[in-house]
Formats: structure tokens, sequence, C-alpha cells
């Protein structure tokens, strides 16, 4: 019997397969192991930076202005406390104050971080520095920048004002934007909910294609968000970036400090070699791990937005997900409706339609996140999604249209029923949260036979 092995949690979740699915490929990342002291390479990728000036330089200029460090919240896994401690001790060697620093979480519209959280993020400088999320509903307390095409851009104020934004975040693929970091830390990390709420939707297609691994030049969420991020430091300051790839273990591979567009494209580069994997033949059974963004549910179904391409059109994805933090504030409809129903319903009437219905249902939705719902119908509208959580399933939890287990075996017993008898092609993403597939012969466009 085959047997796949993923990563879980502090360890490995071994699951039997049946005999009939035949593991066609592990799509598992290239990422570099971090070699040597990677505080070493971030000190001096801090003195010799990309494009810019140095850090200390920077803050020399700068030893009575307003420092504000931008960082990434706790659905994130990237050591900030001890980055932190290296960027730090460069403010310390300047003589900048502690009362000059402000620490801002870029939640976007997560749910604010708690003292809990922070502490985890921050170590010792939670006690000593002053932090708080993006409030993205406080109207007041964002600046508008102007339009940038579609986009009305609106950011936090406190961060337009500062005299140096020190941005501190991770480089990985991303389902909308091609790939993190650089200014998506400011939009929408730390913009208003409105402006948040348009550049979701320039990252949901009426017909579905794959915009994960696209680079600036080819996406217009990207583009948006860079043109965007210019008008902050023509208005005021200066934007330093702080950027890493992360390997396997979470610790910083490559690392990289400076310009923030120039910065941000470098490590974009360096993290498609390693994390776009190249699918030759699409699969009947995409099992994808949504480690390691599988924190909560809308963080785990980004594993199923990045990967799903790499499963034919009515081929099964069975997701894990280990959800610890549950729905985290993704308030959905809890419908008596079975999954396949809803799914019966979305094939019938179309992902948008649908969609439109949810919202109108739960008003609520459409403040916080109704684009996950159009992008989660879009996914199930394409593929039967079941999703392995021992979380969410053992505390009741349900999404429309998705099938919700506690136990791998349940999944693919469920999967057997869609699929039958017949011999099985197996695709397997490790770490589907930071991988995407590289689709042999073909083009990201389109949905390839499962359009609305």
């Amino acid at each position: 019997m085959p047997e796949v092995s993923l990563p879980w949690g502090d360890g490995e979740l071994k699951i039997a397969l049946p005999e009939h699915w035949q593991v066609q490929q592990i799509a598992a990342s290239s990422l570099p192991r971090q070699g040597g002291d990677w505080r070493d390479a971030l000190g001096a990728a801090l003195g010799q930076p990309t494009g810019e000036a140095p850090l200390g330089q920077l803050l020399a200029a700068r030893r009575t202005g307003r420092i504000v460090l931008v960082v990434e919240d706790f659905s994130r896994h990237s050591p900030l406390a001890e980055i932190l401690e290296v960027v730090m001790a460069e403010l310390t060697r300047q003589r900048i104050s502690t009362n000059q620093v402000q620490v801002i979480f870029a939640t976007g519209m997560h749910p604010q971080m708690t003292a809990a959280q922070a502490a985890a993020k921050l170590g010792p400088l939670a006690h000593s520095l002053r932090w708080r999320s993006n409030r993205c509903k406080d109207a007041a307390g964002h600046v508008h920048l102007g339009r940038v095409g579609k986009l009305d851009a609106s950011v936090d104020r406190d961060v337009a004002d500062a005299d140096l934004r020190i941005v501190i975040s991770s480089v990985s693929p991303h389902l909308q934007a091609g790939f993190g970091g650089g200014y998506k830390m400011f939009l929408p990390g730390c913009a208003s909910i409105e402006t948040i709420r348009q550049l979701h939707r320039m990252g949901v297609d009426r017909v579905p294609r794959q915009w994960v691994g696209t680079d600036a030049a080819g996406n217009p969420m990207r583009a948006a968000i860079d043109a965007a991020g210019r008008l902050i430091d023509q208005r005021h300051g200066k934007s330093f970036a702080v950027q890493y790839v992360l390997d396997n273990d979470d610790r910083p591979a490559i690392v990289a400090a400076g310009s923030m567009e120039a910065v941000q494209q470098m490590l974009a580069k360096r993290c498609a070699v390693a994390c776009g994997v190249l699918v030759e033949k699409p699969a009947d059974v995409l099992l994808v791990n949504a480690y390691p963004r599988d924190c909560d549910l809308w963080q785990s179904f980004k594993g199923i937005a990045n990967t799903r391409w790499a499963a034919r059109a009515g081929g099964v994805i069975i997701c894990l997900a280990r959800c610890e933090a549950g729905m985290y504030g993704m308030d959905v409809p809890q419908w008596s409706l079975s999954w396949k129903l809803v799914r019966a319903l979305v094939r019938l009437l179309g992902s948008d339609a649908l969609g439109a219905l949810l919202t109108r249902l739960a008003p609520n939705l459409a403040a916080d996140a109704a684009f996950f719902i159009r992008l989660a119908l879009q996914a199930i509208h394409r593929n039967p999604v079941l999703m392995v959580s021992p979380a969410l399933a053992g505390g009741g939890k349900t999404f429309p249209g998705l099938k919700i287990v506690a136990d791998p075996a349940d999944a693919i017993a469920e999967a057997g029923k869609l699929l039958g008898d017949s011999p099985q092609k197996v695709t397997v993403f490790p770490s589907g949260g930071t991988t995407y597939p590289v689709i042999a012969g073909g083009s990201t466009g389109g949905d390839r036979g499962g359009n609305d």
C-alpha cells in the first residue's frame, strides 16, 4: 500500500493511500536550507543594501524622526523576534530612542493581534515597543493617497506619516499578487477596508486563472500595489525593505535589504525558481498539505488556490489543514445543505451567482471576506474539495460546498466514492502554502475546462 509522509505541526503525518492510487509526483520545493548564520548575512545586507543607502545612514539622517516597523502578523511563521534583534541593534547604534519607534502589524483585514500573539512574534520587544495592528475599518486612521487605475488607495496614517518605514517580511508565492513582500505590506497589509476590497477584486477574475507565481509585469494586482506604494514614498518619508525567503524550517535562507521594489523582485525570482514546481501531467487526485500556511481556514485555503491547477478538471482535491486558529474571524453561513448539493448548485448557477447570494444572506461577510467566498466557490466549481482538519471537524465548523473531515482515511474514502475503483494518478504538494505548479506545455491562463 503506497504511503506519503507530510509535515504536520512539529512532526509528520503518514497517510496510507489505496493500492490503485499511483503517486506520479511529489511536488516539493527546492528551497535551499539556511546555511551559516543568517543573522550575519542580514547584518551585512543592512550595511550593503540593494538600490538604497545603508540602514545606518538612513537612520542617522532621521535621529529625531518617527520610525515605523511594519511587520507580518501571527499568520506568518517568520522568526520575527530574532530578525528584530538585528534590526534594533542598528537603531541602537544610531541612538534612536524606542520612544520614536512604533511597530505596526500588517494584518490587512485579519483579526487584530492579541497581546499573547504579539508577545510570541516580538519576543521581549513586545514590552519595550509600542505596537498595534492595522485598523482597516478606522477611516480616520487612514490617509487617502489617490487613485491608481481602478484602485482608490488609502493607507494607515502612522505608516504614511513616518519619516522612515522599515518593512520586515518574507517573500513567498501569493495566490493573487504573484509573490508577497515589498509594498504588499502596505497595501493590503496597512490599508483601509475599501482599498483591501478593491485589491482583492483584482485577483478574482470572472474567468479563473492562475495568478500565483506571475511577475510584476503580468500581474495587475501587484502592479497596483507597487504604484500605490510609490505614492506613499512620494508623499513623505522613505521606505526600506528587510526581506527574506524562508526555508522549509522557517529560517531565512536568502536575505536582502534596500529598495522596496528591487528587493522584492529579486527575491521573487529566487522564490520562483525554488517554489514553482514543474507538473508534467494533471492529477486525478491532488493531495495538498496547506503547511506552512495552515493556521486557519482562510490561510489554509490558499494552499488549494495555489495548487489546484495541478488537478484535472473534475479531479478530487484533498487538502490537509491543521487550522489551530479555527475560522479566525471567517463568519460564513452554516448551511444544513450537504456539500454535494452546494457543489451541484455552484455547477448549475455558477460561482459568481452563488457567491452574490451568500453575501446577501450574510451582509457582514461582504465587509470582511466576500472575495474569499467567490475564490473558494470557483475552486469548488472546478473540483470536489475535501479538507482534512481535526480542529475544524471537531469544532463542528462547516463551509458551503466543502467536505470537512477529521481523518485522512475519511477523505480518501470519499474520494474513492467519487472516482471509483479505477487506477488514479496522484500528485502530492507537501508544502502547498508556499509552492505552486508550473504546468508543462501550457500557460497559467484560463480554467482548463472549469469555467463558469
